[in-house]
């Protein structure tokens, strides 16, 4: 072979060298810019739920969500949604979102009362919206908003509001106003604690999956939840009794990972800000409606178990009401305690609260 030819066959070489050199490095280039890789694959977005695949949040919100999001970027954002906290538990979706092991979940403020979502946490107080799920969303968003900056510190806000509200079930029939007296009941963050020992009960822990077991071996004698998780653990069985009052609401946000969605281009960025978020937030809103939707069966499951609705009217109601304004003052001194302007928070949030006609009289008693 010639020496020239030997000097073509060499610079080819080193020319193709240098193209696969520049090639690698425009691809390197690109997944630092953007999460959407250079050869055109779609972006995964990747979703923690700890509830089941067929429980009422995935099938009202994260699935039509998913559905949404992926038809609106016409495929360029693919959800991926892990059910049964199989990324992270209830109580661990704020750290996991932080620290990018899932780039969206759904936190309840109730979980969170010691970190950046305590604010959240006055719409969990007792008898706080009415018991209108409508009312709760609007009211917690016009609060919340002048306190964005420290609530979502970290993060980017998905969207806030509730699931449906919570009743009270019980072992034994609900004939009185002090039916908790000398009782336990199940409790699941202080609010709650505070609520039961001012209605005469004994706060009493119990992991979530151990309800079903501690109601039937009465450990407990009552709880507080929403309709949709007494349906589905079945809770008929062991707690037939209702009592079809409203007790609360608890706040939930759905946050994603601020690294996330800073790597997005600028059109999918805006697109989550004007379209995609809001969107979370409907989903999450009409969930609330649709579970309320069912209560009437809820009622006919009871009395078919032989259990008792139990309904307080008139100064019956106002009683049972009143046992909420310690609770009420108790959220203002624990505010305070955090450093945050207790006593002015709870006049803002009642004065939204009364400009959405929801009656607070018993805090008046």
């Amino acid at each position: 072979m010639s020496v020239v030819r030997k000097q073509m066959l060499v610079m080819v070489s080193v020319f193709s060298i240098l193209l696969l050199m520049l090639s690698a490095c425009e691809g390197s280039s690109g997944e630092v810019e953007g999460t959407e890789s250079s050869n055109g694959e779609s972006i995964e977005l990747v979703v923690n739920s700890w509830f089941a695949s067929d429980a009422d949040v995935p099938n009202n919100v994260w699935k039509p969500w998913k559905k949404y999001v992926e038809e609106k970027t016409d495929g360029r954002v693919e959800v991926k949604v892990h059910y049964n906290g199989a990324l992270a538990g209830s109580n661990e979706i704020l750290e996991g979102v932080k620290s990018g092991m899932f780039d969206v979940g759904m936190a309840l403020a109730m979980y969170y009362e010691d970190s950046q979502l305590f604010p959240l946490s006055i719409g969990d107080l007792p008898f706080a919206n009415g018991g209108d799920p409508d009312k709760d969303a609007a009211i917690i968003q016009e609060f919340s908003k002048q306190y964005e900056d420290s609530i979502w510190e970290g993060v980017i806000k998905v969207g806030v509001g509730s699931p449906p509200p919570k009743y009270m079930y019980a072992t034994s029939p609900i004939n009185s106003v002090d039916f908790l007296e000398g009782k336990s009941v199940r409790v699941s963050n202080d609010l709650e604690a505070e609520l039961f020992k001012s209605m005469g009960g004994t706060p009493t822990e119990v992991a979530f999956e151990e309800v079903y077991n501690s109601l039937d071996k009465g450990i407990i004698d009552s709880m507080v939840s929403t309709h949709d998780v007494y349906t589905n653990l079945q809770l008929v069985e062991t707690a037939p009794n209702f009592l079809n009052v409203p007790v609360s609401f608890a706040q939930a946000t759905a946050v994603m990972n601020k690294d996330f969605f800073n790597s997005l281009p600028e059109d999918l960025q805006q697109l989550f800000k004007e379209d995609l978020n809001p969107k979370w937030e409907e989903l999450f809103e009409g969930n609330a409606r649709k579970v309320m939707a069912n209560d009437s069966e809820v009622i006919e499951m009871v009395e078919s178990n032989g259990g008792k609705v139990t309904s307080f009217e008139g100064e019956e109601l106002s009683e049972f009401k009143s046992y909420g304004k310690p609770v009420w003052e108790f959220w203002v001194e624990k505010a305070k305690e955090k450093g945050y302007p207790g006593e002015e928070m709870m006049e803002e949030f009642i004065k939204i609260s009364r400009e959405h006609d929801v009656k607070l009289e018993f805090l008046d008693r």
